[in-house]
């Protein structure tokens, strides 16, 4: 296959098991992924002189030069050149297996199965099928960014995605979406759960004050651990994710022994019902309750895609991708599929929906006893949250250095540096920041639930857009397959899903917020709100200002101290300044 542009260079590519080595400046130039044309990038202003004409000729030809190539690397073709980072690719298999299960399996297995059996109005069918369709949901979109990953392995994630199929108008979804990020850039409610069951572990009464004093502390503690060093931060990341991985072997034990083994063995009177009740509902729900239950299912799934914000810090990428992706989701849905049974064969159904952030914990004092199921395995739980909240503060602080490395936000030199230890340390400050104001500032009641919802409903947008932009590529590029490719019936079937996620709340006549939060905003609208938000500001400063003021947005590269590339924005107010 002929492919334009193509070229080779297999000596610029690290050795497996091998950081990437320091490249000279005039090299790291020319293999980062930002493009480097005269160091500019004209945002067209509403002048129409020969100044401006030239302008745009010169923005025209700057685009078509910039018009993503095919390059080889061994036998993989991407559509962007592997970028390398002055921290190096220092992520195994092992590693990013950890990165997935570890981002995956937080407290939404154990936290969110009462709010979403009160959903499904206590309907056993409904209950399944909502974790069913949030399991198809995860596999869809794990393979529709596993292809996306395969062909544009860069650090970013969604962001990289986003603005590399929507470049019309320009920068539009690579604003919004990084500042939606960047709003969003905190971990709450994996935080509040460690909180609680840490507490309930040592045997201390989980008051709310208590909850969210430990819940800062793990934040704050994931912070230095990840900023002083990002090498022993991996390590330890790994640690307890190691411990998470036989918490798992621990839960599905746990549901083999429930289900599968008889009452006079196990002692335990069997609550799940294999008959009419099993489809009946005991409580009245709508289409929008059954969208918020798929919502908060997919909660315990959310993660699939969030290790692609540090593909440029992975070893061979998309061999990498293509092991650990699958067997990370695989392994999460076998232990999902047997804790779920144990809680619908173990706990009745009213105490399941009265039980709470601690069905888990009552799971397993059921089965286990007190001693053992309420002390131990709380705190075995409370470990997985802690994993949680070391791999999502990890991973949202490189998605923040990559908006920030963009140059249109305050502070974005600061802010996407690697000060002072080679981490990004004041991205995971910021989003400790973040973290500390939802932790202290919400009132209380189902506040937890509310922010799950307000959270996951604009991430439904993002998957429609990028599951569209997957035949967008296909059909720019159909000369190129893809080293992963996801299936045409998976990625349909996620679409769909995701616009029904999507439309269903906005339609639905009963208020989709959680209980008791019913007089609140709409979460799907204050979500929406929220994007407005981010539209506006890009239109102010990309669009109005430039038009009203009379000048260009030139945007030029600056290469820190230790080789990172930057973007900064210059106004230009007359083509001599070129």
């Amino acid at each position: 296959m002929n492919l334009p542009f193509v070229t080779s260079d297999p000596q610029s590519e690290p050795e497996e098991g091998q950081s990437a080595p320091n490249i000279p400046l005039e090299n790291i130039m020319s293999k980062k992924g930002y493009t480097k044309l005269n160091q500019v990038d004209v945002i067209e202003s509403s002048t129409a002189s020969e100044e401006s004409s030239y302008l745009i000729q010169e923005n025209e030809r700057e685009e078509e030069y910039n018009r993503p190539s095919l390059e080889l690397h061994g036998n993989v073709s991407y559509l962007q050149t592997l970028e390398e980072l002055p921290q190096g690719r220092h992520l195994g298999i092992f590693s990013t297996i950890v990165l997935f299960i570890g981002r995956i399996v937080g407290s939404g297995i154990f936290a969110t199965p009462a709010s979403i059996y009160q959903d499904v109005g206590g309907s056993p069918f409904l209950f399944f099928l909502a974790w069913i369709l949030a399991a198809v949901v995860a596999f869809s979109g794990l393979y529709v960014y596993l292809e996306l990953g395969s062909l544009i392995p860069r650090s970013g994630g969604t962001k990289v995605f986003l603005e590399f199929i929507y470049t019309k108008p320009k920068y539009l979804a690579s604003i919004v979406f990084s500042i939606y990020s960047v709003m969003f850039g905190f971990t709450l409610s994996n935080a509040l759960v460690f909180g609680e069951y840490f507490l309930h572990s040592i045997g201390v009464e989980p008051t709310e004050y208590r909850t969210r004093l430990i819940g800062l502390g793990i934040i704050y503690a994931t912070v230095i651990i990840h900023g002083v060093s990002v090498h022993h931060g991996v390590k330890i990341q790994n640690i307890i994710g190691a411990m998470k991985l036989a918490l798992m072997g621990i839960m599905t034990l746990t549901g083999i022994y429930s289900v599968c083994f008889p009452s006079s063995v196990t002692g335990i009177e069997s609550n799940l019902k294999f008959d009419k009740s099993f489809f009946e509902s005991s409580q009245p729900f709508s289409s929008s309750l059954f969208a918020s239950a798929i919502i908060k299912a997919s909660f315990s799934y959310n993660g699939w895609g969030s290790v692609h914000t540090v593909s440029s810090e992975i070893k061979d990428p998309v061999r990498t991708f293509k092991i650990a992706g699958p067997v990370s989701l695989g392994l999460v849905t076998i232990s999902y599929v047997f804790t779920n049974l144990a809680y619908l064969v173990v706990i009745p159904g009213d105490e399941i929906s009265n039980s709470g952030k601690l069905v888990g914990s009552l799971l397993f004092e059921k089965v286990l006893g007190e001693k053992l199921g309420r002390n131990f395995l709380s705190f075995a739980i409370s470990i997985s949250s802690a994993s949680n909240v070391l791999v999502v503060i990890y991973t949202i602080s490189r998605v923040s250095q990559e908006v920030f490395r963009e140059g249109f936000l305050p502070c974005s030199e600061f802010m996407a540096s690697n000060w002072p230890w080679g981490s990004p340390l004041p991205t995971l400050i910021l989003s400790a920041l973040l973290s500390t104001a939802c932790i202290l500032l919400p009132p209380k009641g189902d506040i937890y639930n509310y922010l799950i919802a307000l959270e996951g409903y604009p991430v439904q947008i993002y998957t429609a857009l990028v599951t569209v932009g997957v035949y967008i590529i296909r059909r720019r590029h159909p000369e190129l397959r893809a080293p992963i490719r996801s299936s045409i019936v998976g990625t349909s079937l996620l679409l769909i899903i995701t616009l029904y996620l999507m439309v269903s709340p906005l339609t639905s006549k009963v208020s989709p917020n959680p209980k008791g939060l019913e007089n609140w905003p709409s979460y799907p609208w204050l979500a929406l709100f929220c994007l407005s938000l981010c539209v506006g500001y890009w239109l102010i400063m990309f669009v109005a200002k430039p038009r009203f003021f009379g000048y260009q947005l030139v945007a030029e590269e600056k290469v820190l101290d230790d080789g990172l590339i930057i973007k900064q924005w210059k106004k230009l107010y007359n083509i001599s300044e070129l």
